[in-house]
């Protein structure tokens, strides 16, 4: 039972954090376009290739987020629990629930972050300059994941940490300036 009103937290704070993140989409009919339906087939194939890519997009930053979410959980887990002694059970639960999938949650956020440019890059045929920036961001994501791989062996090497920290905080960083040059 634990377990499972953990999971329904995360899940609740994921979508929390997706509806914050993309909002409600408005649509609006409008029909003063007059198009050409020849090629209505192939521009649909794009489409739903774009819509996908953007939609797995959203998905790995929100999975980024919540792997990157031990970090402030643990640094704040003293003040929390001396300031707050009522939710120390609940806040600790929560911060060991992060450390437990962290690293699944990682792994699944660079799946993600992969198969959204792959399907961004069949949809647009070409590797445009917010393309290139999202690369640059996956590469530091590979780099940072193998060094937390070699962390999760030897938990004691304080500078792996940090390089783990720091190389996804610069991911990070990029993803966002790909986000805005998108």
């Amino acid at each position: 039972m634990k377990v499972l009103k953990m999971l329904l937290i995360a899940l609740f704070f994921v979508f929390s954090l997706s509806y914050v993140a993309v909002g409600s989409n408005v649509v609006s009919a409008d029909d003063d376009y007059e198009e050409d339906y020849e090629n209505h087939d192939e521009e649909e194939k794009e489409e739903i290739y774009e819509e996908l890519g953007e939609t797995l997009g959203w998905a790995s930053v929100i999975a980024m987020v919540a792997a990157g979410l031990l970090f402030p959980f643990r640094k704040s887990a003293k003040w929390i629990v001396i300031h707050y002694p009522r939710l120390k059970t609940h806040y600790i639960s929560i911060v060991k629930f992060f450390g437990k999938y962290h690293l699944a949650i990682g792994i699944i956020a660079f799946a993600v972050t992969i198969f959204h440019g792959v399907t961004m890059y069949l949809s647009e045929g070409k590797l445009g300059d917010d393309g290139i920036i999202g690369l640059g961001s996956g590469i530091l994501m590979v780099i940072a994941g193998i060094i937390g791989f070699f962390l999760f062996k030897n938990k004691k090497v304080k500078i792996l940490r940090t390089t783990h920290m720091i190389l996804f905080a610069f991911a990070l960083l990029i993803g966002v300036v790909h986000i805005i040059a998108s």
